[in-house]
């Protein structure tokens, strides 16, 4: 083979390889900018960038690099455009995503730093904790369920609390996924109680529940113990977390059925106020409009044994939707949602806040308009900068 025959076939390989790569772009800025299918790689692929856009902004570079590879060779105009067209893409991408949410930040009144935003960092650097691992707050099933108490420093006696549930599509996950914001808690002088709950076999949608509740009892029942004030005790959760949260901040638990929380409730444990981080509201909504289809409703179907296809199951689903049980006396609530979430719609936050509007219950929503499902894994991020301000002003105001 000559030199010029394999010159010619490097090139269109190049040209090839070129064009896989910008269809490959087009598709990712489409799955960005539509919020589309969590469920298919190109959507997860596009979840990762939105989150860690300094991602985009390596990929940016590398192309940019590429770029003048090109033109000090003196290729061809076509090959110099598509990667001029990749690059801007990338770093289009990084500077847009960074500005929509500084903006919606100033609009809203939060104080953020935007160069913090193009990081990889994954936890905050607080350490004001003292960690116990692993308590048992109930045996179920010849099973232990286990939580973490991250107890503070800041503070000795009559401490608020915070009870942080984790997500994982109710079905995977682990109480030591949220420890970034356990630390921080922690450093704003909250005991943090993170806890694990039941994950696998039938009827989860009741289990899971159950499980909550028992481990508000288990924490009322150990106030002295870690020197809590009963009377402020908060819950977190985070995407089928928040939904938890939600619900057992909603309910009181009475004969393995759900009933409003009322004013004249006999349950032990009042609930402070409820932090929602992208929990669904309403699972039966859910079910038929989320954007990843594929993703999520089979893990609904898990949770709740079957799809909603007839009355009974369609009930159970309805049973299982916070939306379902707020009422004048429900607590306050805070809820942050992705503008760009694959998987949660910000309808179901609409829905909620409406409903707390009807009921004249204190409640706050934000919706960041460049950010996916959770956001929150890159802890400096604007949105989770954004996030973290709201939520102390919250919790100040209801502790």
């Amino acid at each position: 083979m000559t030199f010029t025959k394999f010159k010619s076939i490097f090139n269109k390989i190049g040209i090839i390889a070129s064009l896989l790569i910008l269809t490959g772009t087009f598709v990712l800025i489409w799955r960005s900018f539509f919020a589309s299918g969590y469920g298919a790689y190109s959507g997860q692929i596009s979840f990762y960038l939105l989150t860690f856009p300094v991602a985009l902004f390596i990929l940016g570079v590398a192309a940019f690099i590429i770029l003048l590879l090109l033109i000090w060779k003196k290729s061809a105009l076509f090959l110099k455009m598509i990667w001029a067209v990749i690059c801007i893409s990338f770093l289009g991408i990084a500077l847009l995503s960074g500005i929509q949410n500084q903006y919606y930040a100033e609009h809203i009144d939060a104080e953020t730093a935007l160069m913090d935003n193009y990081t990889f960092s994954f936890s905050g650097t607080d350490t004001y904790s003292d960690l116990e691992e692993d308590v048992v707050y109930k045996t179920a099933e010849d099973e232990d369920l286990l939580l973490d108490v991250w107890d503070t420093k800041v503070n000795d006696e009559n401490r608020p609390v915070i009870v942080n549930i984790h997500g994982g599509g109710w079905s995977s996950g682990d109480k030591s996924e949220v420890s970034s914001w356990s630390k921080w808690f922690n450093s704003k002088g909250y005991v943090v109680f993170n806890v694990e709950y039941s994950q696998n076999g039938p009827d989860m949608w009741q289990k899971q529940i159950s499980d909550t509740h028992d481990v508000l009892n288990w924490i009322v029942e150990h106030a002295d113990e870690y020197h809590l004030d009963i009377n402020r005790i908060n819950l977190i959760g985070s995407s089928a977390g928040g939904h938890l949260a939600l619900l057992t901040g909603y309910t009181d638990l009475k004969e393995n059925s759900f009933a409003p929380r009322e004013t004249d409730s006999d349950s032990t444990v009042e609930i402070n106020s409820i932090i929602n981080l992208y929990g669904p509201s309403d699972l039966l909504q859910l079910y038929e409009d989320t954007n990843s289809k594929e993703f999520i409703q089979p893990l609904l179907e898990q949770l709740m044994d079957g799809q909603p296809k007839t009355e009974e199951i369609k009930h159970r689903y309805r049973q299982m939707s916070p939306i379902q049980y707020v009422n004048e006396t429900s607590a306050p609530t805070i809820s942050f949602v992705g503008l760009k979430d694959k998987v949660i719609p910000e309808e179901q936050i609409e829905i909620l806040h409406e409903k707390l509007e009807e009921n004249n219950i204190d409640n706050q929503a934000y919706y960041f308009p460049f950010s996916d499902h959770s956001y929150d894994s890159n802890w400096e991020s604007i949105a989770n900068q954004t996030t973290r301000q709201k939520i102390e002003e919250f919790l100040s105001e209801y502790n």
